[in-house]
C-alpha cells in the first residue's frame, strides 16, 4: 500500500523538464546527479518507491523525498523546477503557498513565516518593529511586542497552532526570525557601486593629498672630481666615489617635500632622518651666489605656503627596505616627532614607487646629466655607459655648496612647473587649490618635531671614583661628557640615567632623571667642545684613530679641524679620505681650496741702518 503522497507523473511529462546540461555541472559532482536524477526518475514514475530508489542509488530517503516533492512545484520563471533539485549543493526558493495560508500545527521548517502569512495583523506589527536587537538578551521593547502577539493569538483561539503549543510560545523563534531578517534585508550593493577592496594597509592613505608620499635615495649620474688643498700648499683633484641625491615626494600633487645632497659610497639613517625633518621646516629662498641663476616666479616648496598650508604633513611614507630605513633610531624619531606611517617596500621594484622614480629620471634627463661629468649609465650587460656632458669633470671641479644651491633653485622651480599629470597645474598650485580636510595632520609648531626627528633618547652610565678624584662623567662615542652641575653628584656614579643627544651637535647632552625630568647639561672634553659636529663626523674620525699610525688627537686644540688636516694629508692617497673631505667640505660650505701662487723674488739690497747701533739695553742669553 502506497503511504506517501508524491505526485506521479508519466515519462513523457518528465521529459519536458528543465534539466541541466552535464557541462555546466562540476566534474566532481556529476556521478551523484546522474544518480539523483535516475531516483527521482524512478519515484515519480512509480517505478520503485521512495526506500528502494534511495538505496539503488545512494541518497538518503528524506533527501530523496524532499526532491520529489519540490520538483513539480512551479520557480519564479514559471516552470517545475524538475531536475534542477537534484544539482548537488543547490539552493532553490520555496513556492509560498498564499492562496490559502494555515496557521502551522507544529513546529516544522518556515514555521513563523506561515504564522505571519495567516495572520496579517502580527506581520504588520513585526515589519513596524525597529529596536536593535543585539547579541544577548533582547531589550524590553521585544518583550512587549511578543506579549502583545501572544494576546493576540489567544484572542483568536489559536491554542492548538503553532507557536502557543509550544514551551515558550514561540519566543526564541520569533527572535531568531527578526534578527535573519534584518541581515537578510541588507541591501548588498553591486560591483559597479562597490569601491575596490582593501587588501593592504598603504591602500587605506591614497587618493588625498598629503595621505601619502615616497622616499627613495639616487645615485647621481656624475662623475664629479674634487680640489683638494695639500699641505705644501698645491691643489690636488681627486673623483668622488657617488653622490646620492636623497628626496620625498607627494605622490597626489607630485611636488618635491624634501630633498638633501649627500657624498660617499653610502648613506645612513641619520641622512634619511635629515631629509623627512626638512619637509617640516618653513622654507625660505636661498641668497644665490651664482651669477644668473634664479628662482622662478611662484618657486618654492610645500613647506613655504602661508598659513596651515605649510604645516600639513604626510601620513604614509613609503620607501624600500634599505638598511638605513630601518634604522632604531629613526624608527623612534618617525614615532614620536613625525606621526606617520613608514610603508616598507621591496628593494629594486620602482614599481612599487612609481613616482619618485620617474622624478630622478626626469632630473637625470633634464638637467643633471648636463653637468660636468654627466654621463648614462649602461643598461645591458657588456655596455659602456655614454657621456652627455660636453664638459669634462677634472676641467671642472664640482663645488658642493653652489651644487646644492643649484639643487635649490632646481627643486623650487619644479614644484611651480606644470606637471604634465596635473594639467596645467604645477604642484604648488594643486595644492593651494585643494580644500582644508577637517582631520588633516599638522601641527602648530613644526619646526619643534624637525629637530625631534635628530635628537634619541639612549640611557648612559654615570662613571666617577671619589677616592682617585675621578670626577662623575658620562661617556658618548668616544667622548667623555661632564659639568659643573654633575661634579658633586657623587650619588649617581654607577646609575643609568637617560640623556637627549641631538644627532647634529654633540658638543653638549641632555641629562635626564626621567623621560620628562630633566637632570642638567653636560659638554665634551676637549677637544671635542670647540666646532659642531655630527654623529657622522666624530664616527668617521674615531675610525682613523683605530688604524696604525693614524689620526691622534693628543695636544690638538680642535678635534674637528685635525680630522679634516688629515683627511687632507690622506687625500692624494685614499679615496676613503677624499669622500670623507667633500663631505665636510659641504657640510662647512666653504669654498674650494686655490692653489697659493709663488712668493715673488725680492730684488731689493738690503743696505746698513745709518746713525748709532747700541745694545745697552738688550740682554745676554
Amino acid at each position: 500500500m502506497r503511504t506517501d503522497r508524491t505526485e506521479l507523473f508519466d515519462a513523457e511529462q518528465l521529459q519536458e523538464w528543465f534539466k541541466p546540461d552535464l557541462s555546466t555541472v562540476k566534474p566532481a559532482f556529476v556521478d551523484r546527479f546522474q544518480r539523483r536524477c535516475a531516483a527521482l526518475t524512478a519515484v515519480l514514475t512509480e517505478a520503485m518507491s521512495l526506500t528502494r530508489a534511495a538505496e539503488a542509488n545512494g541518497l538518503c530517503r528524506s533527501r530523496l523525498k524532499r526532491m520529489a516533492r519540490l520538483a513539480p512545484q512551479l520557480a519564479r520563471d514559471g516552470h517545475p523546477f524538475g531536475y534542477r533539485v537534484c544539482v548537488p549543493w543547490g539552493t532553490y526558493e520555496g513556492n509560498d503557498d498564499t492562496d490559502d495560508p494555515q496557521m502551522p500545527s507544529m513546529a516544522e521548517p518556515h514555521a513563523m513565516r506561515k504564522v505571519l502569512r495567516a495572520q496579517p495583523t502580527i506581520a504588520t506589527w513585526i515589519e513596524g518593529f525597529t529596536t536593535k536587537l543585539p547579541p544577548g538578551r533582547p531589550p524590553k521593547a521585544f518583550e512587549r511586542l511578543f506579549a502583545k502577539i501572544v494576546a493576540e493569538l489567544k484572542r483568536l483561539d489559536q491554542h492548538a497552532f503553532y507557536p502557543l503549543n509550544q514551551p515558550d510560545q514561540g519566543r526564541r523563534a520569533l527572535l531568531r526570525y527578526l534578527r535573519k531578517v534584518r541581515i537578510d534585508d541588507i541591501a548588498v550593493p553591486t560591483l559597479d557601486e562597490m569601491g575596490p577592496s582593501l587588501t593592504v594597509l598603504a591602500d587605506a592613505f591614497r587618493g588625498r593629498p598629503f595621505d601619502r608620499s615616497e622616499f627613495d635615495a639616487h645615485s647621481v649620474d656624475i662623475e664629479a672630481e674634487l680640489g683638494v688643498a695639500l699641505p705644501n700648499g698645491g691643489v690636488v683633484k681627486r673623483r668622488i666615489t657617488k653622490l646620492w641625491f636623497l628626496c620625498e615626494v607627494e605622490i597626489e600633487s607630485r611636488a618635491i617635500l624634501a630633498w638633501t645632497l649627500r657624498v660617499g659610497r653610502a648613506y645612513n639613517n641619520l641622512d634619511v632622518a635629515s631629509c623627512v625633518a626638512r619637509a617640516l621646516y618653513p622654507w625660505t629662498r636661498r641668497e644665490l651666489t651664482i651669477p644668473g641663476l634664479e628662482y622662478a616666479p611662484g618657486a618654492g616648496m610645500p613647506s613655504g605656503l602661508i598659513g596651515d598650508r605649510g604645516r600639513r604633513r604626510v601620513r604614509c611614507i613609503a620607501m624600500d627596505n634599505a638598511k638605513a630605513h630601518h634604522s632604531i633610531s629613526f624608527e623612534e624619531a618617525m614615532g614620536r616627532a613625525h606621526g606617520a606611517i613608514l610603508y616598507f617596500g621591496r628593494a629594486h621594484e620602482p614599481r612599487s614607487r612609481p613616482v619618485v622614480e620617474q622624478l630622478f629620471s626626469r632630473l637625470e634627463r633634464g638637467v643633471l646629466r648636463d653637468l660636468p661629468g654627466g654621463f648614462e649609465p649602461a643598461t645591458r650587460l657588456g655596455e659602456r655607459k655614454l657621456r652627455i656632458s660636453n664638459f669634462a669633470p677634472g676641467d671642472l671641479p664640482i663645488q658642493l655648496h653652489l651644487f646644492e644651491e643649484l639643487l635649490d633653485v632646481l627643486v623650487a622651480n619644479y614644484n611651480a612647473t606644470p606637471h604634465p599629470a596635473l594639467g596645467s597645474l604645477s604642484p604648488l598650485q594643486f595644492l593651494q587649490m585643494q580644500t582644508p580636510r577637517a582631520f588633516a595632520l599638522s601641527v602648530p609648531e613644526p619646526e619643534k618635531d624637525a629637530r625631534e626627528m635628530g635628537s634619541v633618547l639612549v640611557p648612559l652610565v654615570v662613571h666617577g671614583n671619589r677616592k682617585t678624584g675621578e670626577m662623575p662623567h658620562v661617556n658618548h662615542l668616544y667622548v667623555r661628557y661632564r659639568s659643573s652641575e654633575l661634579d658633586q653628584r657623587w650619588e649617581l656614579v654607577g646609575r643609568t640615567v637617560l640623556a637627549r643627544i641631538c644627532r647634529h651637535d654633540l658638543r653638549t647632552l641632555l641629562l635626564m632623571r626621567s623621560a620628562t625630568v630633566p637632570l642638567g647639561f653636560v659638554r665634551a672634553m676637549p677637544p671635542w667642545d670647540r666646532a659642531p659636529h655630527d654623529e657622522t663626523t666624530r664616527t668617521l674620525a674615531m675610525q682613523w684613530t683605530k688604524l696604525k699610525g693614524g689620526l691622534s688627537f693628543v695636544g690638538c686644540e680642535c678635534a674637528v679641524e685635525a680630522y679634516t688636516d688629515h683627511l687632507r694629508k690622506l687625500a692624494s692617497s685614499s679615496q676613503k679620505a677624499v669622500d670623507q673631505l667633500a663631505r665636510m667640505q659641504q657640510a662647512s660650505g666653504a669654498k674650494p681650496p686655490q692653489p697659493k701662487p709663488l712668493p715673488a723674488v725680492d730684488l731689493t739690497v738690503p743696505t746698513p741702518r745709518r746713525g748709532w747701533v747700541s745694545f745697552d739695553g738688550s740682554r745676554d742669553h
